[in-house]
Parts: structure tokens; C-alpha cells; sequence
């Protein structure tokens, strides 16, 4: 059996704006410790819809573990700003307790 990459990747084939299967295989990247691929796929995910305040949760993480340090404060933001207008105060709350957890910005 073909591994859930491989399966995502021949999902897109057929549906290449597929917002939810570019957030799988961001997920996917991330969990294989391929933070340049997954920050890439969930960039891309929330180009075709950007109100995933998840999306912009993860893409957060690859970034920081790629020390893109700024893009990653941007992408926090971004996401607590969708997660406000849509009234998800969990996902707003993790957003928060992200950021809080890289310290005061320098």
C-alpha cells in the first residue's frame, strides 16, 4: 500500500486547488520534519481558501523550525485574525498561547 504522501500527491493530481488536501500534505510534511515542504503546502492551502485558522497555526510551526522567524509571527496573526472574525476562541486561544510561547519579539 502506497504511503498517505504518495496517496495526497495522486489526490492533487486530480484536484490541484484542493485546499484540504494541500493542508493534509502540509500536515504530512510537517510530521516527516520537512518544514520547507510543509510550510509550501499550507501557504498554498490557504491561498485557495484562507480562513483556516489551523492552516495558519501550522504554517506558523514549520516556519519557526525554519527560523523564519517574522513570517511566523505574520502567519500567528493572520490566523487570530481569521480565528476572531470567525468567532473560534480555541483557535484564537492556541494562536495566542503559540505566539506567547516564542517570548517578546526582538
Amino acid at each position: 500500500m502506497a504511503d498517505r504522501l504518495e496517496q495526497l500527491h495522486r489526490l492533487l493530481a486530480t484536484e490541484p486547488g484542493d485546499a484540504f488536501c494541500l493542508y493534509a500534505m502540509g500536515m504530512e510534511y510537517a510530521r516527516r520534519g520537512e518544514h520547507e515542504a510543509a510550510a509550501a503546502h499550507l501557504e498554498q492551502s490557504l491561498m485557495t481558501e484562507p480562513d483556516q485558522p489551523y492552516a495558519h497555526f501550522h504554517r506558523a510551526q514549520s516556519l519557526i523550525h525554519l527560523q523564519r522567524t517574522d513570517d511566523a509571527h505574520a502567519a500567528v496573526e493572520a490566523g487570530l485574525d481569521v480565528a476572531t472574525t470567525q468567532g473560534d476562541d480555541k483557535a484564537a486561544s492556541e494562536l495566542a498561547e503559540l505566539r506567547a510561547s516564542w517570548g517578546p519579539r526582538g
